[in-house]
């Protein structure tokens, strides 16, 4: 067995990740940016390079058999564009060419329910094989993770075996750098009491990490497989009534319309005046983001945890480290 390169292990979901790969008998390389930035996961090789310069994938590459993509930016703002591409879409073609280059068996190719797009209708979560919707594609994050993801499928039309994991909105606990679970704190906190129309698909962090070991272990090269909670395609509204009852809080969230609040929100933003989100992300936050997880449990086995639990490890963890 040789060894897992992962890349971008330094996030939420590479807390959860690294440990169950080393548990299962892996070898893992994790590749930072930084050294020392990964978790300090015990028999956890380290390499420095970056997805977005070439020269820096041959070494970590170095005797690697599979590949776990998670690198990417995670930005809502119309200015990072560009910034968005070439990480999220450049970044991963460079992975995909040293892998070649490596002999790497398999890619995971790490991407997002982002790029499965928005449904009109919230009561019919999308697939994987849902088109893509114009919505979707209009804001600049998952448009990145759309394309990103569609040169991965490309790369196995070709003859690589790459396959592809779509995480949901993921929870749970460990979020050391506040970026997906945010919002939880916020409305622990009273600092965000209003709510748009529209919702999310929502996974727990571990779910997700034992997923992707799924799909790398069992997943067909060229298919993609979501990885979402069965009961977690929650609206906003629904979200933070179930945080508040779990956290003991009582606390009204107050209903915003949809289009003129995202309106509002970018002529807000052209003026200069201070937003607590983007405005792109605001406006996204008003859709129907509902993704269903049946394939992966069909083919996969995968099992996810009901997502109350997955809310309750959330708050228990801000409230351990000082939100409450």
């Amino acid at each position: 067995m040789g060894t897992i390169l992962v890349t971008g292990a330094t996030g939420f979901l590479g807390q959860a990740l690294l440990p169950r790969l080393v548990d299962a008998g892996h070898a893992v390389r994790v590749l930072e940016r930084r050294p020392g930035s990964a978790p300090d996961v015990a028999g956890v090789e380290r390499a420095t390079g970056d997805v977005t310069d070439p020269a820096t994938l041959p070494a970590a590459l170095d005797g690697v058999d599979r590949v776990i993509h998670m690198a990417g930016l995670v930005s809502h703002a119309e200015a990072d564009r560009e910034r968005l591409m070439r990480v999220n879409v450049g970044g991963t073609e460079n992975v995909l060419a040293a892998a070649r280059a490596a002999g790497v068996a398999r890619v995971v190719h790490v991407s997002s329910i982002a790029a499965v797009g928005t449904t009109p209708d919230p009561g019919r979560p999308l697939d994987e094989d849902a088109p893509y919707s114009a919505t979707a594609a209009s804001y600049p994050y998952p448009l990145s993770k759309r394309l990103g993801e569609q040169a991965a499928l490309a790369a196995a039309a070709q003859g690589q075996d790459v396959t592809v994991a779509n995480p949901g909105h993921v929870l749970g606990r460990g979020d050391v750098n506040g970026i997906s679970t945010f919002h939880i704190r916020k409305i622990l906190t009273g600092e965000l009491r209003l709510t748009l129309p529209g919702g999310i698909t929502y996974v727990d962090v571990g779910d997700v990490a034992d997923g992707i070991l799924r799909v790398m272990d069992r997943g067909a090269a060229g298919r993609r497989y979501i990885l979402g909670s069965v009961d977690g395609s929650l609206s906003h509204m629904e979200l933070a009534r179930r945080v508040l009852a779990i956290a003991g809080i009582e606390r009204r969230m107050l209903p915003l319309p949809g289009a003129p609040t995202a309106l509002a929100g970018r002529l807000a933003q052209r003026l200069g005046v201070p937003l607590p989100v983007e405005a792109t992300e605001l406006d996204a936050a008003r859709h129907w983001w509902y993704c269903t997880s049946d394939r992966a449990i069909r083919e996969l086995g995968y099992a996810p945890r009901p997502i109350d639990e997955a809310l309750r490890d959330t708050v228990d963890w801000y409230r351990e480290h000082g939100a409450l």
